[in-house]
């Protein structure tokens, strides 16, 4: 049901730059306070060029305001304000802004990493890179710290007291951590990796009951959430999942419809931008705007950009486009015709104006248009004349990509390049599953398995498309890479390779919150002469989420099963190391990669598994794993109800005579039909599940499986039964 309260905004579109990192565009506020200048917006691109402009009331074009370049040409990587001066950073260097483009502060800092966040509340500067947090105070160094792991994002509030700031960063490993002076002196855990932070201030809450500051989060998964200011600490207040899972790389809080009441704006990885508002009554926000620019959104702002006196926001784009949204009224459009069918005088002078204005922009386009193609048409003759005898060779482009994994089991790949993309290649030598190929933008032919490649897949972009996503699911157990080789849309032809590690448990997802273990648990103890960190490097290298720099003596992590529904807890330190599992083919992996990993190093391990509940816990494994395969087994016998079933509906007026179950196979027909096309390789996948887990049974216990597997096969096609399967693994 559509929302009553949905707003309309007009896209405007503003600039177009290079290739734009995340929190690089800011709107810069009046600084005297008034209601009638436009405001200023500030852009920064990965070229080193630091854009003002300001877009002019009476022309409606874009005016420069001032220019500056990093030193040595580095890419920007934040924008920040103080009232209406500029801070930059880029590369280790910070620098800052007069609103008319006076450089009046600089500071060179000797950090090892190169500055990816950066906050500033005068006259302190926080600076975050990877994997450190650092704080300057008139650009001398006084505070640094390193985090558990990679830090996505950075602002900086009077969260634990309201005398001094603190430092709030979003880290990979779905913690926010607020960090005090030197130190950890907070976390909280998210739904997922945290990417974006964004305060909420108390001026501009929504409730009257509420006069504490809130602190917005967004997720690489797409969960956007609030902890609220409380007694030195953070509240969760609510959490909003996104249904396509993309991710929030931009937040912002702005009042864009002139209520006095705000509005988050949100901005995702897929290119949709949204506006959330408040209900009256309503603690939790609901979705008002929504639309997309067909690339990751980079950015987020608010100000009066186009318009004098409600806020518009603007958005930056991966590929430098700055776009804005602005309220989309009556009074700002001008009525073609009257009711009575003529014009009055006033509005025929506007409409002839406009008329004017839009025939004087075309033809300078269309001059602009001219010269572009003969400053082509020259280069491409001298191209001509050069290549005969030299190879052209290009630089690469920006390449931003993400491999996550969802709650349905699959891997979600996107690759977005800062050029419209021609073809994109996917090869694996790893046996995955390509789902969910059916796409609007893209041509795609795949190519059957041989010994040489899993997975050869050709994307061809139909349109000036410059990103490109798919969906595959993985085998557990094995362990390699997919590649991706990306070609533009560019002449002369080039070709970027992009790889992506698909590891051994590479259906697990990390836990925050620590799952109560199940009663029938397999304990696997490895003993040796290593060291934590040693453990913790081949720990990472078979599990996902696992952070790549490991602080302290001691570690404990827990995994879940998005497949299987299993759960998994590792423990390790010095010589020792501990998994539990309720699945004992999960045991088996980590053993057999960990002890390949221990040998090429020469380090020495012994391996002790308890099987007291080994018997129990593959009970626990077929019970999870039966409603899948009882569904992949009924599509046979839906197919072939559904052309009978498609007769009966023509015949029939009215079919809420048949059964609920008969109703939902004609509803879902083409999703059956389509389920139905692919269940030889869905049923493979499960059977092979099944067989690996009554091997992985019979290894523990010091048995020989071979002889037993022809009848365990039989038991999965033929007739295949809960009960039976349950038996025959008590049995043997």
């Amino acid at each position: 049901m559509e929302n009553a309260n949905m707003l309309s905004f007009r896209r405007v579109d503003l600039l177009a730059m290079s290739s734009m990192n995340r929190g690089c565009l800011r709107v810069i506020p009046r600084s005297d306070g008034g209601k009638t200048k436009r405001q200023k917006v500030v852009a920064a691109d990965v070229t080193g060029l630091l854009n003002c402009f300001q877009l002019d009331p009476k022309t409606n074009e874009v005016k420069q305001i001032f220019k500056a370049n990093s030193i040595g040409g580095k890419p920007f990587s934040q924008v920040d304000l103080v009232d209406d001066r500029v801070f930059v950073a880029s590369g280790d260097c910070l620098r800052a802004f007069t609103k008319k483009g006076r450089e009046f502060f600089k500071v060179e800092t000797n950090l090892t990493e190169a500055i990816s966040n950066m906050a500033v509340k005068t006259p302190w500067v926080w600076t975050a890179g990877d994997y450190t947090v650092a704080c300057f105070e008139e650009g001398n160094e006084i505070a640094y710290l390193n985090c558990p792991d990679r830090i996505n994002d950075l602002i900086v509030s009077k969260v634990l007291t309201d005398k001094s700031y603190d430092a709030v960063i979003a880290c990979q490993d779905r913690m926010i951590r607020v960090v005090h002076q030197k130190s950890i002196a907070l976390e909280e855990p998210c739904d997922g990796g945290v990417l974006s932070l964004c305060e909420k201030p108390a001026s501009k809450m929504t409730r009257k009951d509420q006069q504490a500051k809130e602190l917005l989060w967004g997720t690489q998964n797409g969960f956007i959430g609030s902890f609220k200011h409380a007694n030195g600490g953070l509240a969760k207040q609510w959490t909003l999942e996104n249904e396509k899972r993309a991710g929030v790389t931009a937040l912002a809080v702005a009042d864009v419809t002139g209520d006095g009441l705000c509005e988050i704006l949100v901005g995702r990885d897929d290119g949709t931008v949204e506006v959330l508002g408040f209900a009256v009554g309503s603690s939790v926000p609901d979705k008002r705007y929504s639309a997309t620019v067909n690339e990751s959104v980079q950015s987020v702002d608010a100000g009066c950009v186009v318009q004098n006196q409600l806020e518009d926001w603007v958005i930056s784009s991966y590929t430098g486009k700055v776009i804005a949204f602005t309220a989309d009224t009556a009074r700002d459009e001008i009525p073609v015709k009257s009711f009575g069918g003529t014009i009055p005088p006033h509005q025929a002078k506007q409409i002839a104006a406009q008329n004017a204005g839009k025939k004087k922009k075309v033809d300078a386009l269309l001059e602009d248009v001219d010269k572009l193609k003969m400053k082509l048409k020259m280069k491409k003759e001298e191209y001509g004349k050069v290549s005969s005898e030299c190879v052209a060779v290009a630089a690469q482009h920006h390449v931003q990509d993400k491999f996550m994994l969802d709650s349905s089991a699959a891997w979600n790949l996107s690759i977005e390049i800062d050029a419209p993309i021609d073809t994109v290649v996917f090869q694996s030598c790893v046996d995955v599953e390509l789902l969910d190929i059916d796409l609007d933008n893209c041509i795609i032919s795949t190519t059957p398995p041989d010994d040489t490649s899993k997975l050869l897949a050709i994307y061809r972009c139909t349109d000036q498309s410059s990103r490109v996503s798919l969906k595959v699911r993985t085998t557990e157990g094995q362990h390699g890479a997919i590649h991706a080789f990306i070609m533009p849309q560019l002449e002369p032809k080039t070709c970027q390779m992009t790889s992506y590690e698909v590891k051994p448990l590479s259906l697990h997802q990390r836990l925050n919150e620590i799952p109560e273990l199940p009663a029938a648990v397999n304990t696997m103890r490895v003993d040796g002469s290593f060291q934590v960190h040693e453990m913790h490097s081949w720990v990472g290298a078979c599990l996902p989420e696992v952070p790549s720099v490991m602080h302290g003596d001691k570690a404990s992590y827990f995994f879940s099963s998005t497949f299987q529904g299993t759960v998994l807890k590792v423990t390790y330190r010095n010589s020792e190391a501990i998994f539990e599992s309720d699945n004992i083919s999960t045991l088996t992996i980590l053993w057999d990669f960990i002890s390949r990993l221990a040998t090429a190093k020469k380090v020495k391990l012994q391996v002790n598994v308890d099987s007291a509940n080994l018997a129990a816990s593959c009970r626990r494994v077929l019970q999870l794993l039966h409603p899948k395969l009882e569904y992949q087994l009924s599509l046979s016998g839906q197919v072939a109800l559904i052309e009978a079933l498609k007769e009966i509906e023509m015949q029939e007026q009215d079919v809420s005579f048949l059964s609920d179950n008969y109703l939902r196979i004609i509803e879902g027909a083409s999703t059956i039909e389509k389920e139905h096309s692919i269940q030889p390789r869905r049923l493979g996948f499960l059977h092979n599940l099944v067989k690996r887990l009554y091997i992985d049974k019979c290894n523990t216990k010091g048995q020989n499986p071979q002889s037993k597997l022809p009848m365990l096969m039989q038991k999965l096609t033929d007739g295949y039964k809960l009960e039976d399967l349950l038996e025959f693994f008590d049995a043997n």
